[in-house]
């Protein structure tokens, strides 16, 4: 069993390193990624600088345990959707809804971490690994669409990486996504244009031509 201390310095330690998470998005808010420095985080913490480096390297630690609490809620989405043992149509569809409300909460901050030059640089690793475990994850929904008769059987992995291809770019854009039903109209384009494709039944035609 833990000892008491044990528990309060793990209390302690996640209150700390949620301040810091906030600090940080305030200070990137701010200042953007190049802007970022520990100094700046410290103060918007309201800690000595040596208390952030307690808990960070540096500032390419700091960036990777935030971008690492950015994009965690989203694969827990799925996690939470894939208990509930939906068909895999509708588990695309309630993925693609949480992630696109996710991304509405924290847009300013996304952008920072999935679009900026310097964070790319500071987070190539990070971001590879990111892709890799959403395209194993991603592939089990069209394993499970392949056996359900519902998308074609190709590798589910390819059919992953396909898909989070187009939702990158399509985000990339910058839609709006503030309201509910700008949500639903970037939440039909993805999932229409995926499963149907964009060529109208003429295009199909001449495509088959």
């Amino acid at each position: 069993m833990p000892r008491l201390t044990d528990i309060r310095k793990q209390a302690l330690d996640e209150m700390m390193k949620e301040a810091f998470f906030e600090a940080t998005v305030a200070v990137l808010n701010e200042h953007g990624v190049e802007g970022m420095t520990m100094d700046r985080v410290a103060a918007a913490a309201g800690v000595a600088k040596g208390s952030l480096y307690r808990y960070f390297r540096g500032k390419r630690d700091l960036l990777e345990f935030v971008f690492t609490k950015v994009v965690d809620p989203i694969f827990q989405a799925f996690e939470e959707l894939a208990a509930k043992q939906q068909p895999a149509i509708e588990l695309l569809s309630g993925h693609l809804e949480a992630l696109l409300e996710h991304v509405a909460k924290h847009a300013r901050v996304h952008r920072l971490l999935f679009e900026d030059d310097a964070a790319h640089g500071l987070l190539q690793p990070s971001e590879r690994r990111t892709s890799e475990a959403a395209g194993r994850q991603m592939a089990t929904v069209f394993q499970q669409g392949i056996e359900e008769g519902v998308f074609r059987p190709q590798d589910p992995l390819l059919l992953a990486h396909m898909y989070l291809g187009l939702t990158k770019g399509v985000l990339q854009s910058r839609p709006p996504l503030d309201e509910p039903e700008h949500r639903k109209d970037v939440h039909r384009l993805i999932i229409g244009t995926f499963l149907s494709g964009i060529a109208t039944d003429k295009g199909r035609v001449a495509f088959d031509g």
